[in-house]
């Protein structure tokens, strides 16, 4: 079994900018998502056996979304959470589209997902006590693939790997 979800993935720039907001405000004992693992989750399906994770690759390959860009330009503190994480006041509708693409393939082999309304986010900073108000410039997020991810417990946290990922068009 691998706990599996959808994401978008950063370029190199774009992890960079991040890094750099995340360096501004992570205080105290709060911890900073480290830069490998910077993403934006499109849809968590939890553990998945080997089976289950064929047909999605496969089924994934077949879904067209037309290319697209994100621009994240509001800091949040998620107090349920202990969380910092960039959103956007406004996001694209391809966005949408590619997410229900994906809730519909979940749906379709039965696998449980969040009933919650997707909020395109990039968490930054875990175990936060509040929001530091930081004036940055907006993250504009280019997406030219989404990608399925492992999440991988080590030792020292966790590790998200990248084991497919689809072009958009």
């Amino acid at each position: 079994m691998k706990r599996l979800f959808f994401a978008l993935w950063p370029d190199d720039a774009t992890r960079e900018q991040c890094v750099k907001i995340t360096q501004s405000i992570c205080i105290g004992d709060a911890k900073a998502v480290i830069r490998s693992n910077l993403h934006i989750t499109l849809l968590f399906l939890g553990n998945i056996d080997s089976g289950k994770e064929a047909i999605i690759r496969q089924e994934a390959a077949t879904i067209y979304v037309p290319k697209f860009s994100l621009k994240f330009d509001q800091l949040n503190f998620w107090q349920k959470l202990k969380v910092l994480c960039l959103t956007a006041s406004e996001f694209n509708p391809k966005l949408i589209t590619l997410v229900e693409s994906l809730s519909n393939l979940a749906k379709k082999l039965e696998i449980v997902i969040d009933k919650r309304p997707f909020t395109p986010h990039i968490t930054l900073v875990k175990k936060a006590k509040g929001i530091v108000l930081q004036k940055f410039d907006p993250i504009i997020w280019h997406s030219g693939s989404f990608c399925l991810v492992e999440s991988c417990s080590q030792i020292n946290g966790v590790e998200y790997r990248v084991i497919d990922q689809w072009k958009i068009s």
